[in-house]
């Protein structure tokens, strides 16, 4: 089996076990969370590929929607489900407000994304191709090793608006009110795609005014700000490994499953050896995750 269908089939189990997890415990929130999250994604990249002409994906997925060269993989609108339910356990451990949390859930996505975006260009001559971008291993202000930033710039607006969203309908909608919910996710994905889409389209604006700088150092001023803040809260919050038997062993598998793929791609391309500070980078940000997935704050309540 190829990289490229190892990873769709891989994509297919962490979300079954994800939705199984779910289903289980009747997280009902989570649940229509995932189908916001996921609605979003397919209505996003259907549209990205259909009218943008920046980037297209591989033919070789196994399950796909739309026609050849407008197609996009069905497992990829399924991650965004995913990787939002996910991203959101996590941000949660920090005990930040609504508007923190929403970023940190982002943040969570995105760092990952960093790393799979990279090795995903360039396995099996691509999951997708970034049209006329050539593959190379510089950073400048419209490339990260090949990746355009305005990429990662999207997922710090998608991830917190549907986070956001989700937020203010738990606050209103009781977990057993089906009707309710699937209106409030209908809402929700309408809302994140109306948001997503007209921040993406101002940053690629302000990109053509500024020989793409804007996404490139917005996104790193954002991005660095995560970090610094999530960081300063873990230890505030006293982040610490909770016992195995506290352990939502779906949310670890789903960060482990996605971080070793990556980390084993960087190897095996030659990264490792070519760029040795990029796997050094992908090892800290799969140790503070896969730490992130197995800790608990312990700090007495009244101390955030």
């Amino acid at each position: 089996m190829n990289w490229l269908n190892a990873f769709e089939l891989m994509c297919y189990l962490i979300v079954g076990i994800l939705l199984a997890d779910l289903i289980r415990h009747k997280d009902y929130h989570a649940l229509f969370t995932f189908g916001a999250a996921a609605l979003v994604g397919f209505f996003m990249e259907l549209a990205a590929v259909a009218v943008t002409d920046i980037y297209c994906y591989s033919p070789d997925f196994w399950l796909n929607l739309g026609k050849v060269p407008k197609q996009f993989p069905l497992f990829g609108g399924l991650m965004w489900g995913g990787l939002t339910v996910c991203g959101i356990r996590l941000a949660e451990k920090f005990r930040f407000g609504k508007w923190m949390t929403a970023f940190t859930a982002g943040m969570c996505i995105v760092t990952m994304d960093i790393l799979l975006d990279v090795v995903a260009i360039r396995l099996d001559g691509g999951f997708w191709t970034w049209l006329g971008q050539p593959i190379h291993t510089e950073i400048t202000q419209s490339t990260f090793l090949s990746v355009i930033w305005v990429n990662f710039l999207g997922y710090m607006i998608e991830t917190p608006t549907v986070v956001l969203l989700t937020q203010l309908k738990n606050e209103r909608v009781k977990p057993h009110e089906s009707g309710k919910q699937t209106v409030g996710m209908l809402l929700i994905a309408l809302g994140a795609i109306v948001v997503t889409a007209a921040g993406s389209l101002a940053a690629l604006g302000l990109n053509a005014l500024t020989d793409d700088w804007f996404s490139c150092i917005a996104f790193v001023l954002l991005w660095g700000y995560m970090v610094v803040a999530i960081v300063r809260q873990a230890v505030r919050q006293k982040l610490r490994p909770a016992p195995l038997k506290k352990w939502n062993v779906a949310t670890v598998i789903f960060w482990l499953a996605m971080y070793a793929y990556c980390i084993i791609a960087v190897a095996v391309l030659g990264l490792a050896q070519e760029l040795p500070w990029f796997l050094a980078m992908g090892l800290l940000f799969a140790g503070a995750t896969m730490y992130a997935s197995v800790s608990e704050p312990t700090a007495s309540s009244e101390n955030h």
